[in-house]
C-alpha cells in the first residue's frame, strides 16, 4: 500500500505542476481555452503513440473485453477537463485545486450506490477529514462565483466515471504486471484523447453548428502549441503515477492521497508570487498561511487514518 500512496503523491506533484502550465496558456491567450484542450491533447496523443510501440504485449484481450472502460474514462475524464479549464479560466490553480478533493465523498457515494463498497468507521472518518481539509484550503482565495463552484462540481462527477473505468481498464491489463498495464493504459487512452482534440479543431468548419464554430474564432498557431507543452508535459508525466495509484490503492484512497495537490499547489503559488509571477497566483496573509499548514495536517491525518482502517 505505501508504493501505492507514494504514487498518488507523485500525480499530485505533476498534476499541481500542468495546473500552473494552464494558467501560462491563458494568461497568454485569454478566453481562448478551448484551444489549450484541444493542442494539449493532440500532443499528448502524439506522446502515447510515440510510447506504445515500446509497451505493445505480444498478446492482447479482445477489444471488446476492454473497449467500454477505455472509452468512459477517456470520454468523462476529457469532458472533466474541458470543465476543469474553463473554471481555471476565472479562477488561480490554488483555488481551484483543492477543491476537487469534493471528488472523494462523491466516488465513496457512487462506489456504496452502485458498486456495493463498503467503509469502516475509520475510512468514513478519513473521507470525512479530507474533504473538510479540501474545504479548509478553498477557503484561503478569492471567492469563487456560484458558477464556478458548479463547474467544479460537474468536474468532480466527470473524473470521478473516469477514474472508476481507470481501475477497471488497469485490470484488464493485469496479466502484464502493474507497471506495463499501466502505461498501456495511459497510452491508449490519451490516443483517444488525442483524436478528441483533433476532433474539437475541426469545429472551426462546417457542419458543426455556428455556436460551436466561434468558440474557435482563429486557427491554431504554433505559438500556441508551443505554449501548451507545459501544461501537456506535466499531465502526462502524472498520468502513469496516477493509473498506477488507482490500480494498486483504488479510486477512493487514491484521491484521498491525491488531495494533497490542493497543498502543493499552494505552494506553488507562493513561490511564484515570490518571484514575482502574481499574474500566476495571488498573494496570501500569514492568517491564511496558517490555515492551510492546518488543512495539511488534517489532509496527512486523513491519509494516516484511511490507511489504518484498510
Amino acid at each position: 500500500m505505501l508504493d501505492g500512496i507514494l504514487l498518488g503523491f507523485g500525480a499530485a506533484v505533476f498534476q499541481s505542476t500542468s495546473y500552473v502550465g494552464s494558467r501560462v496558456f491563458e494568461h497568454r491567450y485569454p478566453g481562448q481555452t478551448v484551444y489549450l484542450l484541444s493542442l494539449s491533447h493532440i500532443v499528448m496523443g502524439i506522446f502515447a503513440a510515440a510510447l506504445l510501440p515500446f509497451v505493445w504485449p505480444d498478446t492482447m484481450p479482445a477489444f471488446a473485453a476492454y473497449a467500454p472502460s477505455l472509452i468512459a474514462c477517456s470520454s468523462f475524464y476529457f469532458i472533466g477537463q474541458g470543465l476543469l479549464f474553463a473554471t481555471l479560466k476565472k479562477s488561480s490553480a490554488s483555488r481551484v485545486s483543492p477543491l476537487l478533493g469534493i471528488k472523494v465523498f462523491i466516488l465513496a457515494l457512487i462506489g456504496i450506490l452502485f458498486l456495493g463498497q463498503r467503509f469502516g468507521l475509520l475510512q468514513w472518518t478519513a473521507i470525512m477529514m479530507s474533504v473538510a481539509a479540501a474545504w479548509m484550503l478553498s477557503r484561503t482565495g478569492e471567492k469563487l462565483s456560484l458558477r464556478g463552484a458548479l463547474w467544479i462540481f460537474l468536474t468532480c462527477v466527470a473524473y470521478c466515471f473516469s477514474d472508476i473505468n481507470i481501475k477497471i481498464l488497469v485490470h484488464h491489463f493485469d496479466y502484464l504486471g502493474l507497471t506495463h498495464g499501466v502505461l498501456l493504459s495511459v497510452c491508449l487512452s490519451y490516443i483517444v484523447c488525442g483524436v478528441a482534440g483533433v476532433v474539437i479543431l475541426t469545429m472551426r468548419t462546417k457542419p458543426w453548428p455556428r455556436s460551436l464554430r466561434s468558440l474557435l474564432a482563429m486557427p491554431p498557431t504554433a505559438k500556441m502549441v508551443v505554449y501548451s507543452l507545459p501544461f501537456a508535459a506535466a499531465w502526462f508525466a502524472a498520468m502513469p503515477f496516477l493509473f498506477a495509484c488507482f490500480g494498486s490503492i483504488g479510486v477512493v484512497y487514491g484521491n484521498i492521497v491525491q488531495s494533497s495537490r490542493g497543498i502543493i499547489s499552494i505552494i506553488f503559488g507562493a513561490a511564484l508570487v515570490k518571484c514575482n509571477f502574481e499574474y500566476l497566483d495571488q498573494k496570501v496573509s500569514r492568517g491564511v498561511f496558517f490555515q492551510r499548514l492546518a488543512a495539511a495536517v488534517l489532509m496527512s491525518c486523513a491519509i494516516a487514518l484511511y490507511y489504518l482502517g484498510a
